[in-house]
């Protein structure tokens, strides 16, 4: 997966669970979607997990810390 931003992974995941909700894909399709899908599901998990401990670590230091992006 190429990086990306949180907001396009997230926008990208939310087309497809649409897609899948539609229910008007092959089940080939559809298992590699759901693939795709949990990987960006992952994907934004990390990047929210980052996040976490950077204001942890922000509040504990009370400083600022550069986010990696």
């Amino acid at each position: 997966m190429k990086e990306q931003t949180f907001e396009q992974a997230l926008e990208q995941l939310e087309s497809l669970v649409r897609e899948l909700e539609n229910g008007e894909i092959e089940l080939n399709d559809a298992v590699t979607k759901y693939n795709e899908g949990m990987k960006l599901s992952k994907y934004c998990h990390d990047l929210l997990k980052d996040a976490e401990g950077v204001i942890v670590k922000m509040m504990k230091d009370d400083k600022l810390v550069d986010f990696k992006e």
